[in-house]
């Protein structure tokens, strides 16, 4: 796609429209405020949302660490536009020739940490354009944790081909669709090749039990601060990496406890689903219904556990690097939206 990188309003425009960080966006995700310049997204499906009066608006973005970070724009709900961030930060035009009355922009990063991180550096307006207050959030919370799949690893391309960043889309990942269809928010922690004590390659270090708290996938340091944001739902599908190397069935299944029982700590009421998919390998789905059973047995009855459908691939193809299209993320999301439903009555 070409990108307009020269922008359509000066700086003297942009700055008498007075964007505020803080006060002209809706923020959704582990965002890394840190530095006064701008917040950083790291995680698959962060996004920023901004309401405004104008007939059109730039955004600017900066890749700060690897330089392969997607974005989807969309104006109004309308369809989503993607648009690679690079270094520069120079302003994109996201919208023009817009109509009188207020507009809805979101920005949301299509990319997992892995391919890049990028600083929000503000929105301009041309002159007479007016910030207006962002939507109320919304009531309901999920969490999502996982590896690629859950991101959208390779969901836009196709078998055979090698997994590139423009083709990993989450808004298309069944955690983002299930969450539209229960117009919830969602937090996606998820990390390519992450295997809850196995990650892909036979890594036993740094797995999701090790870097679940991380504000930043890509760094150890800082923490996320669980105490800004809630989950009422949780769901974890993790398991499809450990399966393709040697496992100690106690250990995985003390492992899983173990998790559920620290994701309780930061949760106390949310609802947790035990779940694996599209790729339901054995024995690891044993090994999780197991866990479900000892934790559902000492008491926790906000505990869940179901798999998801296996992946259909003679029918609905596979993406890149053997992972499910968007047509079978769609079917995921439907399934998971059905599972939320029944237990919470949503």
């Amino acid at each position: 796609m070409e990108q307009r990188k020269e922008p359509y309003i000066n700086e003297e425009e942009a700055a008498a429209a007075g964007f505020d960080m803080k006060a002209h966006a809706q923020y959704t995700g582990r965002l890394d405020w840190s530095d006064s310049a701008g917040p950083l997204l790291a995680w698959a499906g962060s996004s920023i949302t901004v309401r405004f009066q104008g007939s059109s608006a730039n955004m600017r973005l900066a890749a700060v660490e690897r330089i392969d970070t997607w974005v989807d724009v969309t104006v109004d709900g309308g369809e989503p536009r993607k648009y690679y961030i690079d270094e520069s930060g120079h302003a994109l035009n996201i919208a023009t020739g817009l109509g009188d009355g207020s507009h809805t922009l979101v920005i949301r990063k299509r990319t997992e940490a892995m391919f890049g991180t990028v600083r929000f550096l503000g929105i301009e307006l041309p002159e007479g354009g007016l910030f207006l207050e962002p939507p109320p959030r919304k009531a309901r919370r999920i969490e999502l944790i996982g590896d690629s799949i859950s991101a959208g690893s390779g969901n836009e391309g196709k078998d055979g081909d090698p997994n590139i960043a423009e083709h990993e889309n989450n808004g298309k990942a069944y955690g983002t669709l299930a969450a539209e269809a229960l117009d919830a928010e969602l937090h996606t922690t998820a990390v390519s090749g992450i295997g809850l004590i196995v990650n892909y390659g036979d890594e036993r270090v740094n797995t999701m039990t090790a870097q679940y708290e991380r504000l930043n996938a890509l760094h150890a340091e800082p923490k996320w601060d669980f105490a800004e944001w809630t989950a009422d739902v949780v769901v974890i599908n993790l398991g499809t990496n450990d399966s393709k190397y040697e496992l100690d069935r106690a250990q995985f299944v003390s492992a899983y406890e173990a998790f559920v029982a620290r994701i309780r700590s930061y949760y106390p009421e949310a609802h947790i689903f035990m779940t694996l998919g599209p790729f339901r390998s054995s024995p690891v789905k044993e090994y999780i219904s197991e866990a479900y059973d000892r934790i559902h047995a000492a008491g926790d009855a906000k505990v869940h556990h179901f798999l998801f459908d296996e992946a259909n691939r003679e029918r609905d193809g596979m993406g890149e690097t053997g992972h499910p299209t968007v047509i079978t993320h769609a079917l995921m999301a439907g399934q998971l939206t059905q599972q939320i439903k029944h237990k919470l009555g949503w």
